[in-house]
C-alpha cells in the first residue's frame, strides 16, 4: 500500500531539508518480483532496482562469521544471475543495521550502523569545480580497472523475523532523477576518501518501497556505473530508510547489505 513519508534531503546551497512529504508507491504492487534471469536492462538502464526471491541458509544474521561463510556466496550467485554478462568481483565485508545502533563503527572488518534516514547514494565520481565534467571517476579513485565498465550493486535484505513494515528502504526510480539535483560530497564513513551523492527534492522523482519484505527476499539496486548508457553523469538509485505511518509499534528493523562491484569489457 502506498503512503506519504517524510524524507530528508539535501538543500541549497548547503545543509538539509527535512521532513519533505513524499508519496512512496508500493513497488510490490507496481512491479512485482523480478525473474531470476538477466536484469541488466532494469538495473543499468531502467529504474535501477528490483525485488528477487533469495532464500538463505543463514540462521543467525547477527553472527558475522555465519553471514560471511554462507551469505556472501549466495549474494554473489544472485548478482551473477541478474548480471550474467558481467564479472562479479568477490566481497569480504557486509553492513549490519538495526535501530539500537546509534553510530557507524567497524568490528573485525564488518560495518555496523543505524538505519540511515537521509536520501543518499554511497558512490559518486569527482566533478570539476563547475560540476560540468568528471575529473576523476570513483573507479579510478578506488584503483579499479579503467579499461572496463564498472558497476556497483547493493543486495539489501530485512533480517527481522516478521515481514518488514517499520522503516522500510525507499528507493527512487533512477530515470526520474534530474542530474542537476544531485549533490556530491565526501563520504564521511568511508575508510578511503571518495564522494557520495545526496539530492534536493523534486516533484518529478518517483519513490517506491516493497511492502511486507520477508527474509527470503532481496532488494537489489544499482549504486554505481562508470560508463552509463544514458548520459555522462551516472544517475544513481537514491535510497533512504523511511518511517511508515502506523508502524511505530511493530517489530524493530534489522537489515543486512552486501555491496558488489562488477565489470564488463567495453563494446567494440
Amino acid at each position: 500500500m502506498e503512503f506519504t513519508g517524510a524524507l530528508n534531503f539535501s538543500s541549497e546551497p548547503d545543509g538539509s531539508q527535512t521532513g519533505v512529504p513524499t508519496l512512496i508507491h508500493d513497488a510490490r504492487h507496481v512491479f512485482g518480483k523480478h525473474p531470476l534471469n538477466n536484469a541488466q536492462g532494469t538495473l543499468l538502464n531502467g529504474r535501477g532496482f528490483l525485488l528477487a526471491d533469495s532464500p538463505s541458509r543463514v540462521l543467525d544474521w547477527s553472527d558475522s562469521r555465519e553471514v560471511a561463510a554462507k551469505h556472501y556466496d549466495e549474494a554473489r550467485l544472485l548478482a551473477q544471475r541478474l548480471l550474467p554478462d558481467f564479472e562479479i568481483w568477490p566481497i569480504s565485508t557486509h553492513t549490519f543495521r538495526n535501530e539500537s545502533i546509534t553510530e557507524h563503527h567497524w568490528i573485525d572488518g564488518i560495518q555496523y550502523g543505524p538505519c540511515v534516514e537521509f536520501v543518499h547514494n554511497d558512490y559518486a565520481d569527482t566533478l570539476s569545480p563547475d560540476n560540468k565534467r568528471i575529473e576523476k571517476t570513483f573507479a579510478e579513485i578506488m584503483g579499479m580497472p579503467t579499461d572496463k565498465r564498472v558497476v556497483g550493486i547493493n543486495i539489501w535484505r530485512s533480517v527481522s523475523n516478521d515481514p518488514l513494515e517499520r522503516l522500510p528502504l525507499a528507493v527512487c526510480d533512477r530515470t526520474s532523477i534530474d542530474p542537476n539535483d544531485l549533490k556530491y560530497s565526501l563520504n564521511p564513513e568511508a575508510p578511503k576518501p571518495f564522494n557520495a551523492h545526496s539530492c534536493v527534492p523534486n516533484a518529478g522523482q518517483r519513490w517506491f518501497y516493497y511492502s511486507q519484505q520477508t527474509l527470503d527476499e532481496a532488494l537489489v539496486f544499482t549504486t554505481y556505473d562508470s560508463h552509463p548508457d544514458d548520459g555522462e553523469f551516472f544517475r544513481p538509485t537514491l535510497h533512504t530508510a523511511v518511517a511508515k505511518p502506523g508502524s511505530e509499534n511493530l517489530s524493530l528493523r534489522e537489515s543486512i547489505e552486501v555491496r558488489f562491484f562488477a565489470a564488463i569489457d567495453f563494446k567494440e
